[in-house]
């Protein structure tokens, strides 16, 4: 007898520490974009219609510096194209509405998708899916509004504000494969020799195209490369 797919709610409590945990990461996303003359609608927009917690974060400096619309365009497109494959593979839980369709595939990051599941519905996927959305677009005008009463000398020049959204999705990630290794069919050894695969690769990329260029084609073979081993 086969167990009843996840209820929304069940959902909610699934996605409930990894909304909290991204909550200081979009606060200084805030706190910087305020400091750097954001208007907290601004931030708001961002939030809103570029939805990427690191894309934001490498657009503020190209922004502050005077950088053109196509350079931050394509930073933040080259960064986001890790989202490829993983919108590929969670496209068939996706419900028929074209409409409902776009907003939750537009609502996909990272933490999201290492928190769902094979079997959530698409409630359950709207649910997931808009907790972080919202929790990092208010949390990021939280942090605007606070920018602006902070004082300049408790934000040191060096502080790495990538580290603790690094740290939630590097657990996400890794609870994700422990939950999804034992329900493969394929042999779980071709299935790791795939994965050191795919990291040589980004490290070769890295090393001959730099830590900006090499997204997309990163991404393109990594994708390549693990659809060959699922089919």
């Amino acid at each position: 007898m086969e167990a009843a797919a996840p209820r929304p709610f069940d959902a909610l409590l699934r996605v409930a520490p990894a909304a909290l945990a991204i909550i200081p990461v979009s606060l200084l996303f805030g706190v910087l974009a305020g400091r750097s003359d954001w208007s907290p609608l601004e931030v708001a927009l961002i939030g809103l219609l570029g939805f990427t917690g690191s894309g934001q974060f490498a657009v503020l400096p190209l922004a502050d510096s005077g950088a053109g619309f196509l350079t931050m365009l394509l930073l933040t497109a080259s960064i986001n194209s890790r989202y490829l494959p993983i919108a590929y593979v969670s496209a068939s839980r996706l419900p028929q509405p074209w409409g409902l369709r776009a907003l939750l595939a537009h609502m996909l990051g990272d933490e999201a998708y290492a928190t769902e599941r094979e079997r959530d519905t698409w409630g359950s996927l709207a649910v997931i899916r808009a907790t972080l959305f919202l929790t990092w677009v208010v949390a990021g005008v939280a942090g605007a509004i606070i920018g602006n009463l902070i004082p300049a000398t408790w934000l040191a020049a060096d502080l790495n504000l990538g580290f603790p959204a690094s740290v939630v999705l590097m657990f996400l990630s890794a609870s994700q494969l422990r939950l999804r290794l034992p329900q493969l069919s394929d042999s779980k050894t071709r299935v790791l020799l795939a994965v050191l695969l795919c990291v040589l690769i980004a490290v070769a990329l890295i090393l001959l195209l730099g830590p900006l260029y090499f997204w997309i084609p990163s991404v393109l073979l990594a994708t390549f490369v693990l659809a060959r081993v699922r089919s």
